[in-house]
């Protein structure tokens, strides 16, 4: 990750935004844990929470980490280098859409509306990263997504389905599957040049700014 082809209003920073992305982490774990407990005591969904706990914890592990690799990064001038705010967003963002993956798995799987959560890291990827590792981890996304779509339709994993909310046959019919993941392929291709572009405006002001000076 070369941050000097990040634009210089996100290069400057980006360690604070590595920071942010660690706390908005915290409040999705939270947000993990009160979604299920009201499927489980308000809805009456019948599913195994521990693993959805387990994520949670997972992801709240994961931040102890991070912060401490930002913490010792900054060690020697206070805050962390562009480089190494990137390399953390990009191990930060990939293993995100790993528990992602994970939580649709133990919720529903790919009858889970809620896929299109995995936009959110794509488009922080595409904000906040080089064009290189946007794309790759927007691949990633997919990669994992139609991995679990293909392995639960196959019936090498275990399909996790919650009566009462989604359709517990809907992994198996064909049409649904192609469906979801066209949706979902579509979603993250938008989500990623959507914010590419964005950034790709900032990138011609910072080359039209550096062809003007004498």
């Amino acid at each position: 990750m070369n941050a000097p082809d990040l634009p210089s209003m996100i290069r400057a920073d980006l360690a604070r935004h590595a920071w942010w992305v660690i706390y908005l982490r915290y409040i999705c774990a939270a947000a993990i844990v009160l979604g299920t407990i009201i499927l489980t005591q308000s809805m009456g969904a019948r599913l195994d929470s521990e693993p959805l706990y387990g994520i949670a914890g997972a992801l709240v592990a994961a931040n102890v980490l991070y912060g401490a690799h930002l913490s010792r990064a900054a060690r020697r001038t206070g805050a962390a280098s562009p480089e190494a705010a990137a390399r953390s967003l990009i191990l930060q963002i990939g293993m995100d859409l790993f528990l992602l993956t994970l939580l649709l798995h133990f919720s529903g799987g790919v009858t889970n509306p809620l896929a299109t959560l995995s936009v959110g890291p794509v488009l922080l990827a595409g904000f906040l990263l080089s064009v290189r590792s946007a794309y790759a981890l927007a691949a990633l996304a997919v990669f994992l997504y139609a991995g679990m779509a293909i392995l639960e339709y196959r019936l090498i994993i275990p399909h996790v389905s919650i009566p009462g909310l989604f359709s517990p046959t809907a992994f198996r019919n064909e049409s649904f599957v192609l469906v979801a993941l066209t949706a979902f392929c579509t979603a993250v291709g938008m989500a990623a040049l959507i914010s590419l572009m964005v950034s790709g405006r900032l990138r011609g002001q910072d080359a039209g700014e550096e062809e003007s000076e004498p």
